[in-house]
C-alpha cells in the first residue's frame, strides 16, 4: 500500500471551489483593463472577477 506524500498534500488542505476561465481579448482591451487594475492596486484577475460578478448580479436581478 502506498502512503500519500503528506508534505505535498498538507499545503493543499483547503478546499478551493474555483475554476480557471480563459478567453481571448483584443490587446487594447487588455491594456485598458491592466491600467484599471493598476489604478485600483488590484490584480487583473481580481478586477475581472469584480467586473464579472457585478455584471451577473445586475442581470440576474431582472
Amino acid at each position: 500500500m502506498q502512503v500519500p506524500n503528506k508534505t505535498h498534500n498538507s499545503k493543499k488542505k483547503k478546499l478551493i471551489h474555483e475554476v480557471r476561465i480563459k478567453f481571448l481579448a483584443p490587446r487594447d482591451l487588455k491594456s485598458n483593463l491592466e491600467q484599471m487594475a493598476d489604478d485600483r492596486n488590484v490584480t487583473l484577475s481580481a478586477l475581472l472577477r469584480l467586473i464579472a460578478t457585478e455584471y451577473v448580479k445586475r442581470h440576474l436581478d431582472i
